[in-house]
């Protein structure tokens, strides 16, 4: 007996993701056979060719010609587009979306004869390092992708998200709407082209990752596909799909058309024991953490899974991934050290929704999966893809790297703690840290209260020296517009981004009221009004808040941004939302000094 576990769309394409290959390395350590398909890499891989953006341009302009004599007729206007049909404002947002393109002066035929390089530029370790050769190739992607989305709009694919139709909602029955629309949804032709049903008669069990709002439509395209195609058991996994559970355990139909158990939380151990049920033929009832439906049609939910020992793991298993088809020369690969956070009360956080109560790895089971994987796939590039990791561990943690010699290269995600000090973090780099990112969130302390950031803020800018001092590069996350925060405050933390010297590159977010997060309980104490559902399936709410709705805020945080690129165009990465693999491989190579001192001559023209 086989089990599959597919990544669908759309994720980052620069590196493989954790969770199939986590779960590939518990299936084998337990004598079961499990492997990997990442579609979403092999997505970018298919529609990034010269073929695929012609056509898609040639779609786009003949709606285009078709639509705008109905539009000249019937006097379609925008006072009146909220009385239409919503598929007729999709085709009018499409009918807009082309003639902003039309006026954008965007070269099809340029476009299409240099995509196919411009992928082969992200691969190639020489030209990968040249930041000239770089930027445009990235930029050149993002062209394709525009034009590439035209016949789908307004749903857009990115290199960092897929935008759905805005027309439609995250509710369940829009959901599947879209799902059965090849109209709206780009995927499905795509998986009707790419999947061979014969390549996956051999799997019992095939299990879909959907981490991401923005795998929502793609994935659930795709187990649909499969659940009526082949006679594997489909389950759906991920941390979104955790968020969502109290929806989906309303739907009974889900089970019918999508899948035939969906799994809660960390998977380690309930998806192998799911795997031993369905070879054994027992009952699902002993299961964990699963939401099936039975036998009467009724929705049932097992007993949660014991708590995973961190220690007990096997590592992850890569074996079988190509990585020749990810956008990055050299693999970063991802480990994990803990589960969960150790702070865990950040009022406006959902991440770790799903996973169990803190436990990390012993440094020394920590350090010996690192040099294992090094040994097997040959790889020195890693990210630890913690929510947050104890400074006192990771001190512990470098000085068994460097007693051990391992020469590797790494970064992750850290809280701005004052127990990181310019030891620590030299310690650190001498192990082979090159980059971490700092929750640094906002400049106002009242705010940083309120957020329960649980820090001492009047080090921040300390820890930014020493860390910058020692050869770190310093990604800082930052939220704006929280709930009760001044315009005064917003303008003070947007003044400590400019700071260049300290911050070298940054990730400007909106608050967003997260349906999983502790702040969801508090909505009157921090002044929201107005909550609105975003829908069954999605993650997060709209509201007002000092009279400003969401998208206000949110349209104050673009002007911000696109402001803040076009005039740091000749940096680098001065704001990142995804290629924080990247500047690992650059910083690695060249040093942080170097990458940050960079000017740029080729002249950016997507922000």
């Amino acid at each position: 007996m086989k089990t599959l576990f597919i990544i669908p769309p759309q994720w980052y394409p620069m590196n493989p993701y954790l969770s199939a290959a986590q779960l590939i390395g518990q299936f084998k350590s337990k004598g079961l056979e499990a492997e990997a398909k990442d579609l979403n890499i092999e997505f970018f891989n298919d529609i990034l060719k010269k073929e695929k953006v012609l056509e898609a341009a040639e779609e786009a302009s003949d709606f285009f010609e078709f639509f705008k004599d109905e539009v000249e007729k019937n006097g379609y206007c925008e006072e009146k587009f909220s009385a239409y049909s919503r598929e007729l404002q999709t085709k009018l947002l499409r009918f807009v979306a082309y003639t902003d393109f039309l006026k954008s002066g965007l070269d099809v035929t340029e476009v299409a004869s240099k995509v196919e390089d411009a992928v082969s530029v992200m691969k190639d370790a020489e030209r990968f390092y040249d930041p000239e050769q770089l930027f445009e190739a990235k930029d050149t992607l993002k062209d394709a992708l525009k034009i590439i989305s035209l016949p789908f709009q307004p749903s857009r694919i990115m290199l960092d998200n897929f935008i759905a139709n805005p027309v439609y909602t995250y509710n369940y029955e829009d959901i599947k709407l879209q799902v059965n629309s090849s109209d709206l949804n780009m995927f499905a032709d795509y998986f009707n082209e790419k999947i061979k049903i014969e390549e996956y008669s051999e799997y019992s069990i095939i299990g879909i990752s959907i981490f991401d709002l923005s795998q929502v439509i793609p994935g659930l395209t795709l187990a649909k596909y499969l659940k009526e195609r082949t006679n594997a058991h489909i389950t759906l996994g991920g941390n979104y799909i955790y968020k969502i559970r109290d929806s989906i355990k309303t739907i009974p139909e889900f089970f019918d058309i999508f899948c035939d158990s969906v799994q809660l939380g960390d998977g380690e151990i309930a998806a192998v024991r799911l795997a031993e049920i369905i070879r054994d033929g027992g009952s699902f009832e002993d299961a964990y953490s699963l939401i099936y439906k039975n036998d009467k049609g009724e929705i049932r939910e097992t007993a949660t899974a014991p708590l995973l020992d961190m220690d007990a793991l096997a590592p992850p298993c890569f074996d079988g991934y190509d990585f020749t088809k990810y956008f990055s020369p050299d693999t970063v690969l991802p480990v994990q050290l803990s589960k969960s956070c150790y702070w865990a009360k950040c009022t406006f956080c959902d991440f770790y929704t799903g996973q169990q109560c803190f436990d990390i790895k012993s440094v020394n089971h920590a350090v010996d999966e690192v040099e294992y994987l090094v040994n097997k796939y040959g790889f020195r590039h890693f990210i630890f893809v913690d929510e947050a990791v104890p400074p006192k561990y990771y001190d512990k943690l470098a000085t068994e790297i460097i007693r051990r010699k391992l020469k590797i290269y790494f970064y992750s995600f850290a809280r701005m703690e004052k127990a990181f000090t310019k030891d620590v973090l030299q310690n650190l780099y001498n192990a082979g840290a090159r980059m971490f990112s700092w929750g640094y969130e906002a400049e106002s302390e009242r705010v940083m209260k309120l957020l329960n950031k649980g820090i001492d803020c009047s080090y921040r800018k300390t820890l930014l020296q020493h860390a910058m001092d020692v050869g770190l590069w310093n990604q800082c996350t930052f939220l704006l517009g929280y709930p009760g925060e001044t315009p005064e405050e917003t303008e003070a933390t947007k003044k400590v981004i400019w700071n260049r010297e300290l911050i070298h590159s940054c990730t400007p977010s909106n608050f967003a009221l997260k349906k999983n997060a502790i702040l969801i309980n508090e909505t009157d104490d921090a002044g929201i009004k107005n909550i609105a559902d975003n829908g069954d399936f999605h993650i997060s709410c709209n509201y007002v808040v000092d009279g400003k709705a969401t998208q206000n805020i949110k349209k104050d945080r673009m002007d911000f941004q696109i402001d803040f690129l076009k005039k740091t165009a000749d940096s680098l990465w001065s704001l990142d939302f995804t290629d924080t693999d990247h500047i690992l491989l650059y910083t690695s190579k060249y040093g942080a000094k170097w990458v940050r001192e960079y000017k740029l001559k080729y002249k950016k023209h997507n922000f």
